[in-house]
């Protein structure tokens, strides 16, 4: 069956494969889903193969509390013994092996990243669990978090090393600003699982409080009206925490694209926005226009950015490291940085 076959039959299905979505399991389904394996019978049902769960809760940022997020150390472990081996033959087979290994953990910590952020969401939106359940779950998501970032460390090292190859390169300083970005996020997302266990941990000694009094009345405690002078009551809306991710590790990203360091003059944004969201708002073609013959990029991006919209301002290195990327052979490196801290680029005239 070829990919564009597939694809028509699972639009032929598509109602049926929603209500399996959502239930689970059916009573029956087509035999061509099946030969295919997207169905397998057990019993008297017919179960979706976890392979779409997978597949549809990642797009669509979703997850339950069964989801294990993954660590890549054995995709890790390969990447390391294919450089290795690049070392010696340098051949073009081993070179595929390494740019899909490279992609593939690249694409899978996105991914993750959807997940787990879809996972705390799951967590804070939950009206429906007990208090122990969800401390306990938040608890073990907020241990396997903590093991995540050792570990991706230990990615952006690898990464990293491929940069002694021209033939990786490219690709490498491509991705790892986002990379960066992604290993910011899981810190965000431990001081929000942090401050949702505090915040929860607070509302089950205030429930705890309230079934004593329950239970006081219920037994006409005579002591319940000194009880409640003496206690009090307090209880404090969790404050939601909105996680602030812009911010570069500029000293891991200096030696990939220039001597950047943080600039304290530009209120970074709360919400990381899409990068081709942030081209399309800005008009590419207008900034283009607006850059050529300028003698530092990035002092003129932050002029156009800033004209266009001021709350797009955080962008502007985002939007100076997307043009050195796309239009190298336009601009000349000097020796110089600006005020900003950053390498002063020209255009050519």
């Amino acid at each position: 069956m070829k990919h564009i076959e597939l694809l028509n039959l699972l639009c032929r299905h598509r109602k049926l494969l929603d209500e399996a979505y959502k239930n689970k399991k059916l009573l029956s389904v087509p035999h061509e889903l099946v030969e295919i394996g997207l169905f397998s019978k057990i019993g008297g049902y017919y179960y979706l193969n976890e392979i779409y769960f997978n597949f549809v809760d990642t797009l669509l940022a979703r997850a339950d509390f069964s989801y294990v997020a993954e660590d890549f150390e054995k995709e890790v472990k390969k990447l390391i013994e294919l450089k290795e081996e690049y070392k010696l033959n340098k051949s073009s087979f081993v070179r595929d092996l390494i740019y899909k290994l490279l992609n593939k953990i690249y694409q899978g910590m996105k991914n993750r990243d959807k997940r787990l952020l879809g996972l705390i969401e799951k967590l804070e939106n939950d009206e429906v669990s007990e208090l122990e359940f969800l401390i306990k779950e938040a608890k073990n998501i907020l241990k396997d978090i903590e093991g995540i970032m050792q570990k991706n460390e230990t990615i952006v090292g690898v990464f990293e090393s491929f940069m002694q190859f021209d033939d990786f390169k490219g690709f490498i300083k491509d991705i790892m600003l986002d990379i960066i970005h992604l290993n910011q996020n899981i810190d965000s997302y431990l001081k929000r699982l942090r401050e949702f266990i505090s915040q929860t941990e607070k509302k089950r000694r205030f429930n705890q409080k309230l079934y004593k009094i329950a239970h006081m009345i219920l037994n006409e405690d005579s002591k319940i009206d000194n009880f409640l002078i003496t206690k009090k009551f307090v209880f404090k809306q969790k404050i939601e925490y909105v996680p602030d991710s812009a911010y570069v590790d500029y000293e891991r990203v200096k030696n990939i694209i220039g001597k950047f360091t943080k600039e304290k003059k530009i209120k970074e944004s709360h919400i990381k926005r899409d990068l081709k969201e942030v081209i399309a708002l800005i008009d590419l073609k207008g900034l283009i226009r607006y850059v050529k013959g300028s003698d530092d990029l990035f002092k003129s991006i932050m002029e156009y950015v800033g004209k266009v919209d001021k709350e797009l301002l955080n962008e502007s290195v985002r939007v100076f490291v997307y043009i050195l990327n796309q239009y190298d052979k336009e601009v000349v490196y000097t020796k110089d940085y600006n005020e900003y801290n950053v390498r002063v680029v020209k255009w050519k005239a």
